[in-house]
């Protein structure tokens, strides 16, 4: 088989893994996303909130005083929150919650 007739076959292959992968990389994405907001309801962190800003407590994140104002001040704040709650939660369980937080209320960009 020439060079080019090796390109011409891997090619089908090549796309098959990179659509493989990328489905998988989604699959992880969203069970962080969904394990991220699994611990937020049972840290019960929506009660705290509530007691802070009122209402349903979402308005913590987008309040004009808000403390979270980049990508790189939410996973800080959320281990903020797991300290001051002796909440027990691991690095893991707090980037999931970050990973949560941004993907629905802050939108932050990589």
């Amino acid at each position: 088989m020439t060079t080019r007739e090796n390109r011409i076959w891997l090619l089908p292959i090549t796309a098959l893994l990179l659509t493989s992968a990328a489905a998988h990389g989604a699959k992880v994405e969203q069970a962080i996303l969904d394990s991220g907001k699994k611990l937020i309801a049972d840290s019960k962190c929506e009660a705290c909130h509530v007691k802070k800003v009122g209402g349903d407590g979402s308005a913590i994140y987008t309040r004009t005083d808000r403390r979270v104002t980049a990508k790189s001040k939410l996973l800080p704040q959320v281990e903020r929150c797991s300290s001051e709650l002796n909440l027990g939660l691991f690095p893991d369980d707090e980037a999931a919650i970050a990973a949560y937080l941004n993907a629905t209320h802050y939108k932050f960009k990589d």
